[in-house]
């Protein structure tokens, strides 16, 4: 009786140590889901629903819209959790972090084993050329190859939200199955853009370079704030032109762009220079 009361209790102990908070049974491959526009958002929701046919997804992202925070991370204030169910049924954990520490803390404390994967996104708007420094989807996807995670961020058009997000899930589908068979270098990740879906459908993935642009229009719109203080509101627009073969290019002529990162900005030519100057 004694032996058989061990053998249960071992077996259930053992079971609730392999299944992560908030995961979805489905294999074995396991994929963080997090992104910067907040936990709620529709997109996250969508592409979490379409990963579960390659895996468990367990997902982690920020509480509230953190969009535009690059790779900043949360060090002054306590990072509260909160449990939730999504409109579609999936489990998931807010926390009042930006995406860079939520995913940070999601790898240190929650998601124990590591997982295979990370995925950030999908993000309302582009992350383009130059745009992928500022963006918080892009920092998430960065932190997790830090802690030698493969990740993958994904953005969709502005103008094909909200209407497009599971079309765009089913392309980053795709993304991961491709990464899930083949994997990624160390230290390296991929930035996926996907345009508003045309009519005929998305001509198909093209790899892409990152283009030297800003990548859109970024003004500040002046105004009197009701104290009577000047203040200044950001207003970006979506746009820009670049070379065949860029981000840029690719997203406006209907292809679902993949564009290779990898971390550290590392210049070894500019160093064989350097050294001639400091001899």
């Amino acid at each position: 009786m004694k032996r058989s009361l061990l053998l249960f209790c071992t077996t259930l102990l053992s079971f609730v140590l392999v299944v992560p908070t908030g995961a979805q049974r489905t294999g074995a491959y396991r994929i963080l889901v997090g992104n910067d526009d907040g936990v709620r958002a529709p997109g996250l929701a969508a592409v979490a629903e379409a990963l579960q046919a390659v895996g468990d997804v367990i997902i982690v992202a920020p509480a509230e819209n953190q969009s535009g925070k690059g790779h900043s991370i949360t060090i002054a204030d306590p990072i509260f959790r909160q449990d939730l169910t999504l409109p579609n049924g999936l489990k998931a954990i807010g926390l009042t972090a930006t995406p860079a520490s939520t995913i940070n803390v999601a790898l240190s404390n929650i998601v124990k084993p590591a997982p295979d994967l990370v995925v950030s996104g999908i993000n309302f708007g582009y992350n383009l050329a130059y745009a992928t420094y500022l963006s918080g989807t892009v920092g998430g996807a960065r932190e997790a190859v830090m802690h030698g995670v493969p990740a993958i961020a994904a953005a969709l058009a502005e103008a094909g939200a909200p209407r497009d997000y599971a079309a765009a899930a089913q392309e980053v589908l795709g993304v991961v199955r491709r990464v899930k068979d083949s994997g990624l270098p160390a230290n390296t990740f991929l930035n996926v853009n996907i345009p508003p879906a045309p009519a005929g459908g998305y001509k198909g993935y093209m790899v892409t370079t990152q283009a030297l642009t800003r990548g859109g229009e970024e003004s500040f719109a002046e105004m009197t704030h009701p104290s009577g203080r000047t203040i200044y509101w950001n207003v970006y627009r979506e746009g820009g032109t670049a070379p065949q073969g860029t981000d840029i290019w690719a997203v406006q002529n209907g292809y679902v762009s993949i564009t290779p990162m990898h971390v550290g900005e590392y210049d070894e030519k500019l160093a064989g220079t350097l050294k001639d100057w400091f001899k």
